[in-house]
């Protein structure tokens, strides 16, 4: 999938020593955009037609293995990889089922998502970050002391984050509600619980900054690319994201980056400020795996084995930005390189994944599309409609709860 800026190009980077290790070897390589990529592989795994060789979302691969379309890591393999003690455990988690020891994919990259704030506004403010991110009451304080703040001149909102068209809504407002002592479902992952108190508490708080006036009203028509891009561009003097915005801020400009940007010398990376059961953040990545349907399944282990090699998730980190899955890439000096790489390594260690269970592709649809729907609601307009806002929100959660239940009767 794309994530890099030229995904085909840098694969025939990666791919490069390997091809010449093996001159017979042909490796045809397919690009897809995240948006779509689900839908094609859900079909290709529907019609038992597939790569030998494929990259799936860590949330996927439960989904996909279920179908049978998926060939098991041979234990050779798994130890020849290092096992589950040389990766991230909540990637190596997503690799099979709940309930399920069999292993179906191999991780290959991951992400978390922390704070990043301009230190020179915080300054400026009279803002101690340590303190600002240290809970949910003085991140509310610290963005409402930013709330109006300008840089040369210009305006600049105290907090940003996209609205309901963005892709990544469900990503953005997780670490929000585990934070507050909610979750997607139940402990035995039987029954949904997004309508709990604890998960309308954090969607209530979520908003509260843009019905305060906090996060700009024109973010909110913005996609998590073009919050980013403001970020860069001094727009907004907080928002949360991925190690990729730590790669664009250490590239330079003629290579596509910020490097000579006034954000690049002016910024910091901090936690998710802690609710009641503290600060969680969101951990994902991206699995490889082999499709039963492979003719070339030897081929395609041993590619396998190259791209998740310490060598290989470095060059993609590199090029992509992403944390390598591996624990033995994680300090290597390319990478220790970036500024603040080791802060967010930090943060990454508060990780935290979706449930792994072949429902979850369904589900998360079904979550991401009402938490849109109840972002996008007011709620905070006098305590008239105020009250009147949280009936609307409940019914909005009651409802996603309602059909999560009924997907997980249909796929137990």
């Amino acid at each position: 999938m794309s994530t890099t800026a030229q995904p085909q190009q840098d694969m025939k980077d990666i791919l490069r020593p390997y091809l010449q290790a093996n001159p017979s070897l042909r490796v045809n390589v397919t690009v897809l955009n995240w948006e779509s990529a689900w839908a094609r592989i859900n079909a290709a795994a529907e019609s038992g037609q597939g790569p030998d060789l494929l990259e799936l979302g860590s949330t996927w691969v439960t989904a996909i293995s279920a179908k049978g379309a998926l060939e098991p890591v041979p234990s050779t393999v798994q130890g020849l990889v290092g096992g589950a003690k040389q990766f991230f455990p909540a990637l190596w988690g997503s690799t099979h089922r709940l309930n399920d020891s069999q292993i179906y994919a191999i991780p290959w990259y991951a992400g978390a998502r922390v704070a990043f704030y301009r230190s020179d506004l915080f300054q400026h403010a009279g803002i101690r970050p340590n303190e600002a991110f240290a809970n949910w009451g003085s991140f509310k304080q610290a963005m409402q002391k930013l709330k109006g703040i300008k840089l040369d001149g210009k305006l600049v909102g105290a907090f940003g984050y996209p609205g309901k068209n963005d892709w990544d809504i469900l990503h953005n407002l997780a670490p929000w509600i585990w934070n507050a002592g909610g979750d997607f479902l139940n402990a035995d992952q039987t029954k949904a619980i997004i309508n709990s108190p604890e998960a309308m508490q954090a969607i209530r708080y979520f908003k509260s900054f843009a019905d305060e006036g906090i996060v700009p009203a024109s973010a909110l028509e913005r996609d998590s690319a073009q919050i980013e891009a403001g970020f860069f561009k001094g727009e907004y003097a907080v928002i949360f994201s991925g190690p990729w915005v730590l790669k664009m801020l250490s590239t330079d400009k003629a290579k596509g980056g910020q490097r000579e940007s006034v954000t690049a010398r002016n910024f910091g990376v901090a936690s998710y400020p802690a609710g009641i059961k503290g600060n969680q953040t969101f951990f994902s990545g991206s699995n490889l795996a082999v499709m039963k349907s492979s003719k070339n399944k030897e081929q395609a282990w041993k590619l396998l084995q190259f791209l998740v090699s310490r060598e290989a998730q470095i060059k993609y980190s590199t090029l992509s930005g992403m944390l390598p899955a591996r624990l033995d890439a994680l300090d290597d000096p390319i990478l220790q390189q970036m500024p603040h790489y080791a802060d967010f390594i930090a943060q990454v260690k508060l990780g935290r994944h979706y449930p792994v269970l072949p429902a979850w592709g369904k589900l998360e649809t079904v979550f991401r599309t009402h938490i849109a729907q109840a972002v996008s609601m007011k709620t905070n307009d006098g305590s008239d409609s105020n009250k009147l806002g949280a009936l609307s929100l409940k019914r909005v959660l009651d409802q996603a709860a309602n059909e999560a239940d009924r997907i997980l009767k249909e796929n137990p």
